[in-house]
């Protein structure tokens, strides 16, 4: 029998067969068996034996071994038979056992490593890998190749690790006996303790299943916020006033009056999903049956006929259109500074409150004065002579023309306030910050004084000498 398995050479012993071979073995030796292999290819394995003879039917041929034994040795070799199917049993039970944990993905890595928990892992554990996980994988916000298979992978661990009962059959049998369990993810639902639904909400903030999208609000929404850059007068921007603007906006429709709605019908519910606003796909896949919970592609998520919407506003209750704005501007604003008009922003649809609008100054720089915070600098001339004598000069403020005087002897680029006669304060009108002057002393450029002058200076010269 060994020659004719080597000469075919497609068969290998493993356990389960050495263990059918070795109790055969020890029954034929101790009871004077013989075994005869059936002719293949010219070879014919030995015959002996006058007690019991494993041969080739004379009748009709049979494919396999034949035997023929005495009735005394049946019990034998039925004892042999149980021994090695137990010997069988044993092997495979003993494979089996030792791939148990070798279920997930192709039974390279199991439902404890998928979640990244030992065997002994508590409910607790399990949530918070599950949600770690989740975070990281959930098609919504891993757009990934592959994501979406590694989150369904990892549903379905927390789903089976998660159910007592499911946990328990799983540790036994592997995934062989959890499948007839409810089969796939059913939605999710109906696990023990937290179901991974109501667990995915938490993680998301109410997403719902994998790949699941909120219902759009079909009620009264509140109007968007705009924004928008508005140049401001110099003067305007320091002592307040009111400034006019263009925009564009939502307005309420003049046509359904808001509701979205065809005039003197009342909204009817969508045929397509039955006023939810969301439709469910169903995917199969290896781990189940998979929902996909989608915004509804024919009322668009607001769960209204298309056909009662208003044709004007296409059903949102607003329509755009150019509107101008007073804008008041306080007292002392600045570049940078934020305007916000209450209800000035887009109306909101289906009658809800309008936005804001958000006015960013920026104020128009001016010829005459330079501004630093509350603060206004300006320059003046006077002649060497008036910087030597002192004189009384004439400047221009923020609030008119105010008389000041420059003392004998100031020099070039003395700078002189005047408390007070600045920038209101943005909040505090009644304070003010102060006014700089800057002294330039013009000096008589050589050819423009006549020989008399000259002569003077020249004996002021000498005499401080």
């Amino acid at each position: 029998m060994s020659q004719t398995l080597k000469r075919k050479g497609a068969w290998k012993p493993d356990a389960a067969s050495v263990a059918v071979l070795g109790a055969l073995a020890t029954v034929t030796a101790r009871h004077d068996l013989s075994f005869a292999a059936p002719e293949r290819s010219g070879v014919t394995g030995p015959r002996s034996g006058p007690s019991a003879q494993l041969s080739r039917a004379s009748a009709a041929p049979t494919s396999g071994l034949s035997a023929s034994l005495s009735a005394s040795s049946v019990p034998t070799f039925a004892a042999a038979a149980a021994l090695a199917g137990a010997a069988v049993f044993g092997a495979r039970r003993g494979a089996r056992s030792g791939a148990t944990a070798l279920r997930a993905r192709g039974g390279d890595e199991d439902y404890y490593q998928t979640l990244g928990v030992s065997r002994s892992a508590s409910e607790r554990d399990l949530k918070t890998a599950f949600r770690k996980l989740a975070r990281q994988w959930h098609p919504d916000v891993n757009k990934e190749p592959g994501a979406q298979e590694k989150f369904q992978s990892i549903a379905k661990a927390y789903e089976v690790l998660s159910d007592p009962q499911k946990r328990q059959m799983y540790d036994q049998f592997g995934e062989a006996g959890v499948n007839g369990m409810g089969g796939g993810m059913g939605g999710m639902g109906g696990m023990g303790g937290m179901g991974l639904e109501e667990l995915l909400n938490q993680v998301f903030g109410g997403m719902g299943g994998m790949g699941g999208r909120q219902r759009r609000q079909s009620g009264p929404q509140k109007g968007a916020d705009l924004q928008l850059e508005v140049k401001i007068p110099f003067l305007t921007a320091c002592f307040g006033g009111e400034e006019k603007v263009t925009i564009r906006r939502e307005e309420i429709c003049d046509t359904c009056e808001g509701t979205g709605t065809k005039p003197g019908s009342g909204p009817s519910t969508c045929r397509k999903c039955n006023g939810t606003g969301t439709v469910l796909q169903v995917m199969q896949t290896p781990f189940g049956v998979m929902q996909t919970q989608q915004i509804c592609p024919a009322c668009n998520g607001d769960g209204i006929d298309p056909s009662s919407l208003c044709s004007s506003c296409r059903g949102k209750g607003t329509k755009p259109s150019q509107q101008t704005v007073t804008v008041k501007v306080p007292a002392g604003c600045n570049n940078g500074n934020q305007l916000r008009l209450r209800g000035e922003g887009d109306k909101g649809p289906k009658k809800g409150p309008a936005g804001d609008l958000y006015i960013g100054v920026k104020v128009v720089p001016s010829p005459d004065f330079q501004r630093e915070d509350f603060d206004i600098y300006t320059e003046s001339e006077i002649s060497v002579f008036d910087s030597i004598l002192g004189t009384s000069i004439k400047v221009k403020t923020i609030d008119g023309d105010a008389d000041i005087k420059v003392p004998a002897g100031t020099q070039p680029e003395t700078r002189l306030r005047i408390r007070g006669r600045g920038v209101p304060k943005l909040g505090k009108p009644t304070e003010r910050g102060d006014h700089y002057i800057t002294i330039k002393v013009n000096v008589p450029r050589a050819g423009t004084l006549s020989k008399e002058d000259l002569a003077k200076v020249s004996e002021l010269r000498d005499a401080n000498s």
